[in-house]
């Protein structure tokens, strides 16, 4: 249950004056005079449960790599289909301390614009048959963002078209994990299997 409220609801003059200070609100209140501002105050970021990052499992760097390259490729084959150009990966740090993440990175480049914007439409709908929390933002780039799991189990993946560089990319980062040997966040790897560059 949240804690109760300590913080005073400022309203009035004040609110407008502390909006007017913000450098972020001051702008968006000029331009957008019709919308209400409401500011909450900043809160603590939820930590993880330590018997929960204690749970977390070691294995081992390299075959973890290899089943998170796999998976990256099932879920590429399902939502893009065609070969990718360059596969890539690497470990970065976890969520919680101690912990690490692989994020491995599928690109198809030369792609038709039309055939990359209908792929990402189709996956937010395959995702969320499969059991993701999608969001496909109606602005800016084309691309779905999905994520399932929760806390240090979670798993997050976006698909990206990029219009300009005609190239479609899709990043699955892998839940929180405790590597068997200490790895540090590293630079991309070369691409494995038959999809060099």
């Amino acid at each position: 249950m949240p804690s109760p409220r300590t913080e005073p609801f400022v309203t009035g003059d004040e609110a407008a004056e502390q909006v007017a200070r913000d450098p972020f609100w001051s702008v968006v209140r000029r331009r957008h005079p019709d919308v209400d501002v409401v500011v909450l105050p900043a809160t603590a970021a939820a930590r993880p449960d330590p018997a929960e990052v204690a749970a977390l499992p070691a294995v081992d760097p390299a075959a973890e790599a290899e089943r998170g390259e796999a998976d990256a490729r099932a879920t590429w084959a399902v939502l893009v289909g065609a070969e990718p150009s360059d596969v890539r990966g690497r470990w970065t740090a976890g969520r919680a301390a101690g912990t690490s993440r692989l994020e491995t990175t599928l690109r198809l480049d030369d792609v038709d614009p039309t055939a990359a914007v209908a792929a990402v439409g189709r996956a937010g709908e395959t995702l969320t048959g499969e059991g993701w929390h999608v969001l496909a933002p109606a602005d800016g780039l084309p691309r779905a963002l999905a994520g399932r799991g929760t806390g240090l189990s979670r798993t997050e993946l976006q698909l990206v078209h990029a219009p300009a560089e005609a190239r479609l990319v899709l990043r699955l980062r892998s839940a929180d994990v405790h590597l068997a040997e200490p790895t540090e966040p590293t630079e991309p790897t070369e691409p494995t299997g038959e999809a060099h560059a």
